[in-house]
């Protein structure tokens, strides 16, 4: 699974607002916009060849969603990582996914069976972490994709967005997920045999190990080590 260079020129046949605002998440997704990082509309128009207008768009959204905050000193500033936010917002998305899935009212067919399995197995071989992050968030795209509510599962993007920069952070300086990989195998073979509960009930545990496994990092975090923590 290949991702596009985010700080490549958009293209003349690419919807110019959501390509700028993809990329710019594709940046904080991929540990090149990390916490604390001075954004610059300047640069980020001439990196993407484009006007100052779409990326101010984006970041005014962006600051919307919780990623970034403006500095009258400075601009735009990726937010720091808080131990705060990370224990308010995880349990809300672990939430969400499990609302997601106890929502699927068909069978897993068997390509997407297929599909995610393939992702995992992509997932688990994986050593780099921008990749690992990236093949994460397609299956857990994949998943919640099944339930069919496209309300739900933008509330669910955005946050996963939001949480990108903890997520990024983490895997580049943690490279053991055993248990979170094992925990997706859990999920989809209960989605697999139409156990919707038991899908839901495993989700939710994979996000709030998830959030205290960060927890942990970031209260060991030491300063100038690759994170900023508020």
């Amino acid at each position: 699974m290949s991702t596009p260079d985010p700080a490549a020129p958009i293209t003349r046949n690419e919807p110019l607002r959501e390509a700028v605002y993809a990329r710019i998440v594709t940046l904080l997704s991929t540990g090149r916009l990390p916490p604390g990082t001075a954004v610059t509309e300047a640069a980020l128009s001439r990196s993407l060849g484009v006007s100052r207008t779409p990326v101010r768009e984006a970041l005014l959204r962006l600051e919307a969603e919780g990623v970034v905050h403006s500095s009258l000193a400075r601009g735009f500033v990726v937010r720091p990582l808080s131990d705060r936010e990370l224990s308010e917002v995880y349990p809300i998305l672990a939430a969400l996914e499990a609302l997601a899935l106890r929502s699927v009212r068909r069978p897993l067919g068997t390509a997407e069976h297929d599909r995610l399995a393939g992702l995992l197995d992509e997932l688990e071989a994986s050593g780099d972490a921008v990749a690992r992050r990236a093949l994460d968030t397609a299956f857990h795209t994949g998943l919640t994709s099944c339930c069919g509510n496209q309300h739900l599962q933008e509330a669910i993007a955005k946050l996963r967005t939001s949480l990108s920069r903890y997520e990024i952070a983490y895997m580049q300086h943690t490279p053991s997920r055993g248990t979170a990989d094992r925990q997706h195998r859990l999920v989809l073979s209960a989605l697999a045999t139409g156990d919707h509960e038991r899908a839901a009930a495993v989700i939710e545990e994979h996000w709030h190990d998830g959030k205290r496994c960060i927890a942990a990092w970031l209260s060991g975090a030491e300063a100038g080590a690759g994170a900023t923590v508020r």
